[in-house]
């Protein structure tokens, strides 16, 4: 599933981030693990030390080479690093063709978001499950937040319940992850399940409020780069 890009790159990224002990089991059945994205230590950390092979959730764009490009020359190195245009034109050509690649050789699921072109990710995401993959997915609004745990969330990703009871008969198990961030540890909270028979909204709400809480019990501020 994994591409040798990912593996060299994992050498390098996991220099950078540290070490990090991961108490988190694999599933029996379809799993999809969510966690806080805390600032890009999140999926670092995640797909550097998590023991668990999972597909992550990733925006289109960085999938793409072209797309990516573009994020980072109208976005990422202009807005938000304030480089002059034609730095954030050179280093966006320099940095996506790789990041691109990257996300393939991980086999990412690409999200569309807005788009009606949504749909794709679900039955991939649904797809991938079916066939004993794991899923991992950052749902912060802001993810530039390094403050610790989870703030407000896009709670799409869990329709994908409505696409998998199609499939099974076992609800979705949404598993959180936690972060410790001063003693680099990443835990599994309790499992969440929709309540078939409940009111489809209320059960939303209820499944990404416990996600949130798992997620964010005994928080910690961002230390990754100190020590």
């Amino acid at each position: 599933m994994r591409g040798k890009l990912f593996y060299f790159s994992r050498f390098f990224i996991r220099l950078l981030v540290g070490h990090w002990r991961a108490d988190v089991s694999e599933r029996k059945g379809a799993a999809v693990y969510v966690c806080s994205h805390h600032n890009l230590l999140g999926p670092l950390a995640a797909m550097c030390w998590l023991p668990v092979e999972v597909r992550p959730w990733t925006l289109h764009v960085f999938l793409e080479r072209e797309a990516c490009a573009r994020h980072y020359r109208e976005y990422t190195y202009s807005k938000r690093f304030g480089m002059p245009k034609f730095l954030a034109a050179a280093a966006a050509w320099m940095t996506s063709g790789y990041v691109s690649a990257l996300m393939r050789s991980m086999s990412a699921i690409p999200v569309y978001r807005g788009s009606v072109r949504i749909g794709t990710t679900f039955k991939e995401t649904v797809a991938a499950l079916q066939a004993g993959e794991s899923v991992l997915i950052f749902p912060d609004v802001d993810y530039t937040d390094d403050s610790g745990g989870i703030g407000e969330v896009y709670d799409g990703f869990l329709l994908l319940e409505r696409f998998w009871r199609k499939k099974s008969e076992e609800p979705l198990e949404f598993v959180p992850l936690r972060m410790d961030t001063a003693s680099r540890r990443i835990t599994e909270g309790r499992a969440v399940r929709f309540d078939r028979n409940a009111e489809w909204k209320a059960e939303m709400k209820r499944v990404r409020e416990a996600l949130r809480t798992e997620i964010n019990r005994d928080a910690q501020p961002k230390l990754w780069m100190e020590g």
